[in-house]
Parts: C-alpha cells; sequence; structure tokens
C-alpha cells in the first residue's frame, strides 16, 4: 500500500486541478492511535473514494468495495494497494468481507464505508444499511462521519467539491456499547449526521 500512496501523491496535483476539493474539520480526525475507527461517507460519485483519500494524507482509509470491481490481477491489484481495498459481495451474507473488515478496524487501521451501499444517482441521502453499524458493534469502534457536497451533488471538471469531516460518534451515542446493540437506530444517527453537514 505505499506504492499506492505514493502513487497518490505523484497525481495529487493534476487530480486537484481537474476536481478541485476543499476539506474542512481536520481536528476532527483523531490521530493513528490504535483507537478502532470507521469513516462513513454519503456517496455521490464514482471518485468520492479518491476526494478522501487525497484528503486524508496522513490517515490512509482501506475501503470495503463492492466484488464486481475485483476483475482480473490488475484490477485487484489496483484497487488492493491504491485504495487499500477489499471485496464484499453485496446482499449475500458475505462474512469473509465482515471478518476481513473486523480485523481491519481491530487492527487500528481507518476503514472507510460508504453506508448507504451504492452512489446516490439524484444526490440525495438514501437510508444506509446495517454493516458499519454492525461492524461497529463487534469491534467498538467510534464513527466518523463525512459529508461530500457539491452544486446539484454531481461531481463535474474543474468544479469545487467540499468535503467536511464531523466529530466522531461513540458507541455509546450510536447504542451499540450494550448486549442487544439498536443497528437501526445507530445507521439513522450516522446519516443524520452526515446530512445536517450538508446542509
Amino acid at each position: 500500500m505505499r506504492f499506492g500512496r505514493f502513487l497518490l501523491w505523484l497525481v495529487r496535483p493534476l487530480f486537484y486541478l481537474l476536481f478541485p476539493y476543499k476539506l474542512s474539520g481536520l481536528e476532527n480526525i483523531p490521530a493513528s492511535d490504535g483507537k478502532p475507527l470507521i469513516l462513513c461517507s454519503n456517496h455521490i460519485s464514482n471518485i468520492d473514494p479518491v476526494f478522501l483519500l487525497m484528503g486524508f494524507k496522513h490517515r490512509p482509509i482501506h475501503y470495503m468495495a463492492k466484488a464486481e470491481l475485483f476483475k482480473g490481477p490488475l484490477a485487484t491489484w489496483f484497487f488492493s494497494n491504491v485504495f487499500g481495498a477489499f471485496p464484499v459481495n453485496r446482499g449475500k451474507g458475505d462474512t469473509g468481507s465482515l471478518d476481513t473488515a473486523e480485523r481491519i478496524v481491530r487492527e487500528g487501521k481507518l476503514m472507510g464505508i460508504f453506508p448507504e451501499g451504492t452512489r446516490s444517482k439524484d444526490g440525495k441521502l438514501g437510508r444506509a444499511k446495517s454493516g458499519a453499524a454492525l461492524i461497529a458493534a463487534r469491534t467498538g469502534a467510534d464513527i466518523l462521519p463525512v459529508a461530500i457536497k457539491t452544486k446539484e451533488q454531481k461531481v463535474r471538471l474543474f468544479r469545487k467539491t467540499l468535503i467536511y469531516v464531523g466529530k466522531p460518534i461513540s458507541s455509546a451515542e450510536l447504542h451499540l456499547d450494550s448486549q442487544n446493540p439498536d443497528l437501526r437506530y445507530a445507521s439513522r444517527l450516522i446519516m443524520e449526521r452526515i446530512a445536517v453537514m450538508m446542509g
């Protein structure tokens, strides 16, 4: 993944020229101190992961990504090393991917999830699936809410994209620190925090 980070550093100036962005709330990103943490963001374009990887210069993100992206050895290498991603078979009860996600989070690495599960076609927030809340409940991780916003919620060349990082939400606040974690409440709260930042 170090080589992948180097590639990102190499293309950052060109990417910023084509897709300018501004990241606010850097002070809300916890230091990499081993505390379990999951980044949860809305999803409006295919390059959302790149915006976040570029913005989080000092905290690599490991993405849970749809298995369809990992077709062939070249694609697998690219998404694994540049995006730090691992595949998940959506809608198929992929327990292996959940185990991988839990391991990454427990190791103190920052894992990124788009809770809606897919890109929003109209830019509006959808309902969150329970995956992020489930992993947080199993690992005791905090949730770092992130909002991606642009004009008409469409990412276009030379148009600025705004990225807002909110304050981490604790397991207790998410109602995930008990024997009976409330996944629905947690999923709803995550999206509410993202909605507030989107205005």
